[in-house]
């Protein structure tokens, strides 16, 4: 277990238009919402959690505080803004809705590297899994403000990474725990959905 408190934010935002513009946080995996599966696997971690969201239809649920994100489909940057300035753990964990098979694991990993780092960003196929990834309050909401506020610069998630002390996480670390990286699985489309069938049939 992590030495510090850790709040846990999961985007439940999107279009979600490959699928059909289908609400993927209710999107059913033999019978549990994708937004159930994240829940319960990050739950032991987290002494907070918060869903990001464009809507009410989640507000009420107990197990979590709904937080609105301040600009629709406008990137993943605001709505991390909008649970580091809510957060009252020293670590955030941002994650997707969509990711059904989240590792414990790997998620205790990252934010053991999280004691020392103020950004832990793993890396898979080599890109950035930004919204897998574990954030220290204090500096990120600090790098991630002053990105957003500055007209000149672009809104890409990694952009303010060198502006606090980010440890970027190579693929092969996390294959240790991890071998087939199914932490890091998107449910994008419906070949997806059948795809997490499958494995999840295999385990």
């Amino acid at each position: 277990m992590p030495s510090e408190p850790v709040t846990v934010a999961i985007l439940v935002g999107g279009y979600g238009s490959r699928m059909g513009g289908v609400d993927k946080a209710s999107l059913e995996l033999d019978g549990k919402p994708l937004l159930d599966r994240v829940l319960e696997a990050v739950s032991p971690y987290a002494a907070e959690v918060f869903v990001v969201a464009n809507d009410d239809r989640l507000v009420g649920d107990p197990r979590f505080t709904v937080l609105r994100d301040p600009e629709e489909h406008a990137g993943v940057l605001p709505a991390l803004l909008t649970a580091l300035d809510a957060a009252t753990s020293p670590l955030l964990l941002l994650l997707a809705c969509d990711m059904p098979f989240v590792d414990r694991n790997v998620v205790g990993f990252l934010l053991d590297l999280a004691a020392t780092h103020d950004a832990v960003m793993p890396y898979v196929q080599s890109f950035p899994q930004a919204m897998h990834a574990v954030y220290r309050v204090a500096p990120c909401r600090v790098a991630v403000r002053s990105l957003l506020a500055d007209e000149s610069g672009g809104r890409r998630m990694i952009s303010f990474l060198d502006d606090v002390n980010a440890v970027r996480v190579p693929e092969d670390e996390i294959r240790r725990i991890d071998p087939e990286i199914r932490s890091f699985f998107n449910v994008n489309t419906p070949y997806d959905l059948e795809a997490a069938r499958h494995i999840l049939a295999e385990q």
